[in-house]
């Protein structure tokens, strides 16, 4: 008799060893249930966070829209009367700075 037959007869003949596997795999079988639950549980949870950030996003984004709008229209506004009423004036001379590389700088 091989091996495994010996230990089949072993367990069909041992009503401890079957109530062992039986509390085994019902053990298993709730584990696993618990673990299935929370997995969807989480799942769902996750996808409606990320339907409210997606929202959040489109809100924001609408918003920035509106601003950049805002902004472009301020600026087509800006002109030389509005900035002479601003306290701004027109310069004379444009004097700029020229700087003359004879010297390098050492570290």
């Amino acid at each position: 008799m091989s091996k495994t037959k010996a230990i089949a007869n072993e367990i069909v003949e041992n009503s401890n060893t079957q109530r062992v596997i039986l509390r085994i795999l019902l053990g298993s079988l709730l584990s696993l249930s618990i673990v299935y639950i929370y997995m969807i549980g989480s799942i769902t949870f996750n996808v409606v966070a990320r339907k409210s950030l997606d929202r959040t996003a489109q809100i924001l984004n609408s918003n920035i829209s509106d601003l950049e709008l805002t902004y472009l229209s301020n600026m087509n506004n800006i002109n030389r009367t509005l900035a002479t009423n601003n306290g701004f004036v027109d310069t004379k001379s444009n004097i700029f700075a020229k700087r003359s590389i004879t010297s390098v700088a050492m570290r």
